[in-house]
């Protein structure tokens, strides 16, 4: 449909997922769908940030971690450790850097396929004519999926043309600094930080 009245906006029934806890409090009760974006400097907490989210988000629907940045090396997997990411068990699948955007298409639609998608990070795909052209395709063939977008970033936006759009039209802006990550809706109401972790957080602040 193209064109709403004012009953079909109010009657729509919008999927969200029921965060709770310090959840609810830094993102709300997000969409099912739709793109997010993460963005923060080399070393900030984006990653660890992006795991915890993950996991939490195996609650909802099953999620497929996309590791383009890292791979499946020791860095990342002493991160997976560190977050406990073995409790998400078959709720929770990664994607390394050898997988390309028709077969995570074909993974995140099959019959059985997942709802949830994270992409870590769009460095890596500077070089492969991934532009704003090209996320717009992929997004029309993730409709009804959830994808959150991680991006290194440059003056405190995302450090590339195609995550400086995605963040414009992004339904959740999380920009991580000193291990918390703070978020802005699309509407651009401000929520309460997320502490990713203490001691980290605490000594940035102090420093």
């Amino acid at each position: 449909m193209a064109f709403f009245t004012n009953n079909n906006i109010i009657r729509t029934k919008h999927k969200t997922m029921s965060f709770t806890g310090k959840w609810l409090e830094s993102f709300g009760e997000p969409p099912t769908s739709g793109s997010w974006i993460i963005f923060g400097t080399s070393g900030s907490g984006k990653t660890s940030f992006a795991l915890k989210l993950a996991k939490y988000l195996t609650r909802f629907d099953r999620v497929l971690y996309w590791t383009l940045e890292q791979g499946n090396t020791k860095t990342f997997q002493n991160a997976w450790k560190r977050e406990k990411m073995s409790e998400c068990g078959t709720g929770i699948m990664v994607a390394d850097e050898e997988v390309d955007f028709k077969m995570i298409e074909k993974s995140m639609n099959q019959r059985k396929g997942r709802g949830i998608l994270i992409i870590d990070s769009l460095t890596p795909l500077k070089g492969q004519s991934f532009n704003i052209v090209a996320y717009e395709k992929f997004r029309k063939k993730m409709k009804g999926k959830l994808m959150i977008w991680v991006s290194h970033e440059k003056n405190g936006l995302p450090d590339t043309n195609v995550g400086d759009y995605i963040m414009k039209l992004a339904d959740l802006k999380i920009r991580i600094e000193g291990f918390v990550a703070m978020t802005n809706t699309r509407a651009g109401r401000q929520m309460k930080d997320f502490v990713i972790w203490e001691k980290g957080a605490a000594e940035y602040m102090g420093r």
